[in-house]
């Protein structure tokens, strides 16, 4: 059977150079064959790399605290839906489930929660509340949330290159090796950096990534009433552009490694960039999507009760040995310099939600 990296050259060959977006795309996504379709370990010591709600329950209990919170502000409707897109394995979604049976029980019982993963899912312990979807389309506007964990850094991106003018990275084939070439960009490339105020410097090679105001799009059209929660690593446009930045944030992973080298273990590795925040606030806004916070995780782990968790772990775990699995990896999410400043929270509501500021955003807050 072919890899993936072969039917990529066959399509080259065929087709001419690809855009390198739809060589990422194919890279993660070509059926059957792509890194993120092929069924291949990703998460955890036997994949590529880790998430927060996957090395740490913490995470997602406050996650938890924070959705329970949406559903006071809403009224406290029922049924209240949760919906996760990019599920994964469905850890957060069981993890999140728990934590509101164990402390939000009015809120679990008016819990609708879908988790939307196109790849199967199996074994999630709280079948009871989790249903699973394979997209958002079928799901009627609903009031209540919706969350993501790395989900718009995993989405195909245009590469871009400033050199007098800007121009789109292609891939292309020489002796049978991957190889990029220059060609000038197409006006929508050209006209988003108008859009977002920012203008890549000369010499600059970074990424545009077009495809996340489709996601957001589909998420606004299903949501009534109620919030968005993205949580993913990235920044402003005006740091994500920075002169500084003149390589652009494309990293790969493999065997929790990193490189930069997306042409090498086609099909077998993970592409990602980072997340343009300001982005995702300026389409919201397009779409009828307020922002209401943006935080670095950090300080949405600490605005929503992280010792205060802690504690109550601590009260009903009797094994210090089962607290330390439990609770020992969470420092990363507030170490200076760790995860918690390099990831970043967006709040997002569209109708009828009513402020105050939801309590993770209250503190260093930076609307965007």
């Amino acid at each position: 059977m072919d890899t993936v990296e072969q039917i990529i050259k066959d399509t080259i060959r065929h087709s001419g150079p690809l855009p390198f977006e739809r060589f990422m795309d194919m890279a993660l996504y070509y059926p059957s064959l792509g890194y993120y379709t092929s069924g291949r370990q990703r998460l955890g010591a036997e994949g590529d790399y880790y998430t927060a709600p996957y090395a740490s329950s913490v995470m997602s209990m406050l996650i938890a605290r924070q959705i329970s919170q949406f559903f006071e502000l809403l009224g406290k409707p029922s049924p209240f839906f949760v919906v996760e897109i990019g599920g994964g394995t469905g850890k957060m979604a069981d993890d999140i489930v728990e934590s509101l049976l164990r402390w939000h029980r009015d809120c679990y019982d008016a819990l609708r929660y879908l988790l939307i993963e196109k790849h199967p899912v199996s074994g999630v312990e709280h079948a009871e509340k989790i249903e699973i979807h394979e997209t958002l389309s079928g799901i009627k506007p609903f009031t209540g949330c919706i969350v993501s964990n790395e989900l718009f850094d995993a989405l195909p991106v245009h590469l871009v290159a400033m050199k007098d003018r800007l121009y789109e990275v292609y891939v292309d084939l020489e002796d049978d090796r991957f190889e990029e070439v220059l060609m000038p960009a197409s006006g929508d490339l050209v006209s988003h950096f108008d859009f977002i105020g920012v203008q890549p410097v000369e010499g600059m090679w970074t990424e545009v990534n077009l495809r996340a105001k489709d996601m957001l799009k589909a998420m606004a059209d299903v949501l009534l009433n109620g919030y968005i929660m993205t949580v993913d690593y990235g920044y402003a446009a005006s740091e994500y552009y920075d002169p500084q930045k003149k390589n652009g944030t494309l990293v790969c992973y493999h065997n929790h490694t990193i490189d930069d080298n997306p042409y090498e273990f086609v099909g077998e590795k993970d592409i990602t960039s980072h997340v343009n925040f300001t982005s995702l606030a300026l389409w919201g806004r397009e779409l009828s999507l307020d922002t209401a916070g943006y935080v670095r995780q950090r300080d949405f782990v600490l605005s929503m009760g992280y010792d205060e968790l802690l504690a109550k772990i601590k009260a009903i775990v009797n094994d210090p040995v089962d607290y330390y699995r439990l609770t020992s990896a969470s420092k990363f999410l507030v170490m200076p310099g760790a995860m918690g400043d390099v990831f970043k929270v967006l709040l997002q509501y569209k109708g009828n939600a009513v402020l105050p500021v939801p309590r993770g955003f209250t503190c260093k807050n930076n609307i965007i």
